[in-house]
């Protein structure tokens, strides 16, 4: 009886430790599936986050190269216009120096005729001192020495034509003093318009030559913000390398955990059902196997984008063609995910980099089959299971591969 209670109590014991170990594993295997999944999750994140500032960085890079590109432009187009400045300047200065020529010659020969002015006065002046001071007795003189009416008019004629000469010669010299005047009055009214001609282009110059300078500092500033920018973009570049490690390595770890929990569950399931069939004789069987990816068909995900995968993988060991857009006689990888996505009424852009900015941006932990996958210069279609379908290469043609076998840039969502 004794021994029968103690084989009783031997029985119970094992099964209560069973029970113990078997919550205990199961614990355990929790806690180690939710750690990679947390260090997923949070690589993630900061990718996700390292793409945008990535993105931002070149934005940055392009605002910058945009910015010194109108720079130097305005730089040429202002140095054009200071160059045409300069040699407004010198023909100005050249003008100016002749004009001062011109000025000084008419002043000697504004000299020169009022001398002859001067002179003509004083004779004519003379003259008449003369015949005044002699009066009419020599006016009588030359007509009491006419021998006929003849010699009579000749007289008269000659003391009137010498009045008249005096008179005509006063006015000649006057007239060409005044002109002359006239003249060096209108040179020297020239020169003053150019001299401040030449002070105004003396301005601009000066404004010309601070706005030079000015736009220079904005292109070497450009320069910096452009250098800055491309740094940044190469940093967070990095950030998205390191990043895409630690996902795959997680990943792995993942993978590793699973396999390592069905290999567990396979042998607590045989301990259970040898344990049963010890105690009751009875067997039940827990169908707990888990399926690894399968290039076959998508799974997971909304029904149309799965619809979407399954559309790409019919086309597999199709060739590659760069450039082409025929998804049996070949298609490059971006004519490849156009064509398909076509197939359901989306219209995506023909390149890669432009098919980077369609639908909207999940991260991969989020990825579902139908969504593309971006890489630098590359794109692919997500087919679950971390495997796409993609135009790979003129080698390969479209194959189905592992998503992170390069650096995954984005995940766009477009179904």
């Amino acid at each position: 009886m004794k021994r029968k209670k103690l084989i009783d109590f031997s029985e119970k014991g094992a099964k209560v430790l069973r029970k113990y170990c078997l919550s205990s594993l199961i614990g355990i295997l929790v806690l180690s599936q939710t750690v990679p999944a947390y260090a997923l999750t949070k690589a993630e994140k900061e990718k996700q986050e390292a793409q945008k500032n990535m993105e931002e960085a070149k934005q940055k890079a392009k605002d910058a190269e945009g910015k010194k590109s109108a720079a130097q432009s305005q730089v040429s187009k202002l140095t054009s216009n200071l160059v045409e400045l300069l040699s407004d300047i010198k023909v100005l200065e050249n003008d100016m120096a002749n004009k001062e020529a011109e000025i000084k010659q008419a002043e000697i020969d504004y000299q020169e005729a009022k001398k002859e002015e001067e002179k003509q006065y004083l004779a004519m002046k003379k003259r008449i001192q003369y015949m005044y001071e002699k009066g009419d007795t020599e006016y009588l003189d030359i007509f009491l020495q006419v021998k006929n009416m003849s010699d009579l008019l000749n007289k008269a004629e000659y003391v009137e034509g010498i009045y008249n000469y005096d008179r005509k010669m006063l006015e000649t010299f006057h007239e060409t003093k005044q002109k002359v005047a006239d003249y060096k009055e209108d040179l020297e009214e020239d020169k003053a318009e150019m001299e401040g001609m030449k002070l105004e282009y003396k301005d601009q110059q000066g404004q010309l030559e601070t706005l030079i300078s000015k736009k220079k500092k904005e292109v070497s500033n450009f320069d910096g913000q452009l250098a800055l920018a491309k740094q940044e973009a190469a940093t967070y570049a990095k950030t998205i390398e390191k990043k895409n490690e630690e996902i795959r390595k997680a990943k792995e770890e993942e993978t590793r955990k699973r396999a390592a929990e069905e290999a567990k569950k396979k042998a607590q399931e045989a301990a259970r059902k040898s344990a049963a069939k010890s105690t009751t004789g009875k067997s039940s069987n827990v169908n707990n196997s888990y399926s690894g990816p399968t290039a076959a068909k998508s799974s997971g995900g909304s029904a149309q984008g799965r619809s979407v995968a399954d559309y790409g993988l019919q086309f597999l060991g199709n060739p590659y063609v760069f450039g082409g857009t025929s998804l049996t006689n070949g298609a490059d990888c971006s004519g490849f995910t156009q064509q398909v996505y076509r197939k359901f009424g989306y219209s995506l852009p023909r390149s890669s980099s432009e098919q980077r900015s369609a639908g909207r941006e999940v991260s991969y932990a989020d990825a579902q089959p139908g969504d593309l996958i971006c890489y630098a210069g590359h794109i692919a279609i997500y087919i679950g299971n971390g495997q796409i379908v993609h135009a790979s290469s003129p080698r390969t043609g479209i194959k189905v591969g592992t998503a992170t076998y390069r650096t995954i840039l984005s995940v766009r969502r477009i179904v």
